[in-house]
């Protein structure tokens, strides 16, 4: 085959450019499968390949199946055999940012004067993410390749004609939808990253180009919401597409700790499961109208008679004045909480009093206790503070410090709009973990209460106080308090603790395929 020849053959077979570029070979198929294979294949029904068709995956050496639907999916678009439009939902792992990286590289070594449009909900995803991965495989190509490329923080451009053949990247703000629009030429690929999070600006935008020919839109998320473009794609818009979905505890370099991480912290039920392990969206019936989600379940609650309290102990307290809702106090050790006191009508100087004699009832010291600083909270301190009591005050609505959001990020974790949901969500796995509640009514009467949902920026955010008011909803006070005695971070539920290294790669488990997959 001559030099025309193979770059005909690359411009239609995504899957083979990467191959050849970067010296690997799909996944191989098992012998006993290979029929039911070829017969997806030419029919173009790459969503029916199955994890059980496969060999064992070769680290370093191959292209994951899954990996393989996806550029084959691309390829049937490219040769027009095949819808443009391709969405991908999935659970976390499965290798979707090094296949964008591919895609983006090969449309732009193949077709000429080719642009590139490129978004994510943050700029994280995009730039240190998405952009640092299209950086290391141009590092894998061989010189002689790489060198037609420039690489800066928001262009990926050809060197041959920079101002007209170039990837870009544009963060996706619904008050600047032009992230997608702005292309022109007889060549363009559209590269959405969590997608599930665009604002439908954003779309609502792009739609105006997405005329013609001469076009391919692939799209890949976590399918967080139940609402928008994503959603729309796998559902009422469903004819317009080709859809895939990929489960992360089908995919070879997944390590299977981190599924079990999920199930063990939020349960097999859970939305998070369906969501960052079988690439399912949310359940349908558990989700009002604003988005929302609730928190807590009642197979979370679980209550005992038994009030003793060992050990070090937290002291949460949600201050009220005289308005509907109530200061209550809550304590709790590593394993059980119990609603020790409340006032219906309260000053700073009732509350600071109460709390002192909390303080010398159940040994709890300062440092352990925590108050809402909000409103009559920020009175309470000070009331404290005149007698020598320096109380943890803090604003929950506050941003969480820079520091601990990069560390969840790092260990795979959630992130969060707020110290308030942080603490929630710790609350929610304290209770998951053996947590115990001593009984009271105002457990099962809040436990529906708590409600939340992941905004666009993929941060967790809870119902706030003045919603719950508009839709009629019960201040959650006691569960409050309690939020409040995880407000500094640590979480001693009944589970051994879990290392980060349980999310990175051993070397001999095959778990990523490459470095700059870790989660």
């Amino acid at each position: 085959m001559n030099d025309i020849e193979l770059y005909i053959k690359w411009q239609g077979d995504p899957l083979q450019w990467v191959c050849d570029m970067f010296n690997l070979r799909p996944q191989g198929v098992k012998e006993e499968y290979q029929t039911l294979y070829d017969a997806a294949v030419a029919d173009r029904k790459f969503y029916e390949f199955k994890a059980g068709w496969f060999k064992p995956f070769v680290k370093g050496e191959e292209v994951t199946w899954q990996q393989t639907a996806i550029l084959m999916a691309v390829g049937a678009a490219v040769q027009k055999k095949a819808l443009p439009r391709i969405s991908i939902r999935s659970g976390h792992g499965i290798g979707k940012t090094t296949t964008l990286s591919w895609i983006m590289l090969w449309f732009l070594f193949c077709f000429k004067n080719a642009q590139i449009p490129c978004t994510a909900p943050t700029g994280d995803q995009l730039h240190d993410i998405l952009w640092k991965e299209v950086q290391l495989w141009l590092s894998r190509m061989p010189k002689e390749i790489s060198s037609l490329y420039e690489w800066s923080n928001d262009y990926i451009k050809m060197v041959e004609s920079p101002q007209t053949w170039f990837a870009r990247a544009r963060t996706a703000r619904k008050e600047a939808p032009e992230a997608l629009a702005g292309v022109h030429g007889d060549a363009v690929l559209y590269l959405i990253d969590e997608a599930s999070g665009v604002p439908e600006e954003i779309f609502n935008t792009g739609e105006g180009a997405l005329t013609g020919d001469n076009f391919i839109l692939v799209m890949i998320s976590n399918p967080t919401r139940l609402v928008g473009y994503f959603f729309d794609s796998f559902n009422r818009d469903r004819e317009n597409w080709q859809t895939l979905h990929f489960n992360s505890e089908e995919s070879p370099i997944v390590n299977a700790r981190f599924v079990q991480r999920i199930i063990d912290k939020h349960g097999i039920n859970s939305d998070e499961y369906r969501i960052r392990v079988k690439g399912e969206f949310p359940a349908e019936d558990a989700i009002d109208n604003g988005g929302y989600l609730p928190l807590l379940i009642d197979a979370d609650r679980r209550e005992t008679s038994d009030k003793r309290l060992i050990g070090r102990k937290r002291l949460g307290i949600d201050p009220s004045g005289e308005g509907k809702d109530s200061t209550v106090f809550v304590v709790r050790d590593n394993y059980k909480a119990v609603k020790v006191s409340s006032e219906k009508i309260s000053t700073s100087k009732s509350i600071a009093q109460r709390t002192r004699t909390i303080m010398d009832e159940y040994g709890i010291a300062q440092e352990d206790i925590t108050v809402d600083n909000f409103g009559e909270g920020a009175n309470v301190a000070q009331e404290l503070a005149l007698v020598g009591i320096r109380v943890n005050a803090v604003n929950v609505g506050d941003a969480v410090p820079k520091e601990e959001e990069e560390y969840d990020k790092l260990n795979g974790e959630r992130t969060f709009i707020n110290k308030r949901a942080k603490a929630y969500w710790l609350l929610r796995h304290w209770l998951r973990t053996g947590g115990e509640l001593v009984e009271n009514k105002s457990w099962k009467d809040e436990f529906p209460n708590n409600r939340y949902r992941t905004e666009l920026s993929g941060r967790v955010k809870m119902m706030g106080k003045r919603e719950m008011r508009r839709e009629g909803i019960r201040s959650p006070d006691t569960m409050d308090a309690l939020m409040l005695t995880f407000i500094d971070g640590e979480v001693i539920p009944s589970e051994p603790e879990v290392k980060h290294d349980d999310f990175l790669d051993d070397e001999d488990d095959g778990t990523f395929l490459y470095p700059s997959m870790n989660l």
